[in-house]
């Protein structure tokens, strides 16, 4: 018997659960599209979306979903946290040993209001470096236990962006230990990261190792027909008058391996170059789109010292100067290791970038430099975001 071959892309409608939010807190971000499209490139996530939440109780504590900025991590977090939060609940309800608290009407608080509330009270949204504030606040207040208890006691616990806590350590250290206590408890949480825990710099031990144990679910940029999809659907809302054809022209027009919002970036400035020049879709409207759908910058000394000079404040030229003082030796030492690190440049060929210095000099900075990273938590994160923006 031959089995079918899995459909060439699939989608499902995405879920979200209404949150309760700080006045303080930016929104969560809206999906590009209503529906999550997946070729064979996201068929685990698809996979996992598409079962039933038991087996997920089971085996993803927590669940951990790794990615690149804009192929979904967050929007497919909370289409699970939505889907567990409301089965749990009506198991709870369909459960006859699930207690019935009377209310004035004669109604159990499981049917007079228990329902209209779920979304709210059953999911938590929680960005990771908003949990690290809320961390330091507790602490400071005194009110460790109370917030223990919330984070404990939710039903689903959405972690998102992991990886910006990396310089946080006492943070990471009580995220590992509400992850155990959920675990013990058997309730989900569900982690969102750029890549594994393990290959974040600055992650400690006991919070990596209570990251990896469940379900880890790789997300990529769409590709073929998937991809093909999400533009149809990118067409008919910043495009609707176009021709039917016109996803084939963005196609192959937009760069490869991007990810979705990177693609409605590309869409909306076609739309836009259209619009204002009365055209319909054509080479120099794709050629408008070139830069803002994410074309990387290349990586060379050159554009790792404008980043260093950027994320630290100091001047390029400064940088490549004989200066001594001690920031500017602390930015140049930083661009010396990441320019060892990303380009193929020769230790003379870094020299001579930085001001015609010796190779002996620029191992030296290089070596002072991974020292450094230990005691230095803000040199090691602008390190990690300039790796992550060449990446």
């Amino acid at each position: 018997m031959v089995t079918p071959s899995p459909p060439a892309v699939s989608s499902f409608p995405l879920e979200r659960p209404s949150l309760r939010r700080r006045r303080r807190e930016a929104p969560v971000v809206r999906p590009v599209t209503p529906l999550f499209y997946y070729g064979r490139e996201n068929r685990l996530a698809g996979y996992v979306c598409d079962q039933t939440v038991s087996p997920l109780l089971e085996i993803a504590r927590p669940l951990l979903l790794v990615g690149p900025p804009g192929v979904g991590k967050t929007a497919l977090a909370l289409h699970l946290a939505q889907r567990i939060g409301i089965d749990s609940v009506w198991d709870q309800l369909s459960d006859p040993a699930a207690p019935a608290e009377s209310s004035g009407s004669g109604r159990s608080s499981a049917t007079a209001g228990v329902t209209s509330k779920v979304l709210s009270s059953r999911v938590l949204y929680q960005p990771a470096v908003d949990f690290a504030r809320e961390f330091a606040s507790s602490i400071d207040s005194k009110d460790m236990p109370r917030m223990r208890k919330n984070l404990d006691d939710a039903c689903v616990w959405v972690i998102d962006d992991l990886h910006l806590i990396a310089d946080k350590a006492p943070a990471q250290e009580e995220l590992a230990a509400r992850l155990e206590a959920r675990d013990a408890a058997g309730r989900i949480t569900i982690v969102t990261c750029r890549r594994l825990p393990s290959e974040i710099r600055g992650l400690r031990p006991p919070l990596v190792s209570r990251t990896l144990p469940g379900l880890t679910v790789e997300l990529r940029p769409p590709e073929g027909d998937a991809r093909k999809a999400i533009l149809r659907e990118l067409i008919l809302t910043h495009l609707p008058d176009a021709e039917p054809d016109t996803w084939a022209l963005l196609d192959g027009g937009l760069p490869t391996n991007v990810s979705v919002r990177e693609l409605e970036a590309g869409v909306k400035q076609v739309a836009m170059w259209c619009r204002m020049n009365a055209s319909p879709v054509c080479a120099e409207a794709l050629a408008s789109a070139g830069g803002p759908v994410g074309e990387q910058e290349s990586v060379s000394i050159k554009s790792i010292t404008s980043a260093v000079a950027r994320s630290l404040g100091v001047k390029s030229s400064e940088m490549r100067s004989g200066s001594r003082r001690q920031n500017i030796v602390r930015a140049r030492s930083l661009a010396m290791w990441l320019s060892r690190q990303l380009t193929d440049s020769s230790l003379s060929q870094i020299g001579d970038a930085f001001g015609g210095r010796d190779h002996s000099t620029v191992l030296h900075a290089i070596r002072k430099m991974e020292a450094a990273f230990d005691d230095d938590a803000d040199l090691r994160r602008a390190a990690d975001q300039i790796t992550e923006r060449f990446a």
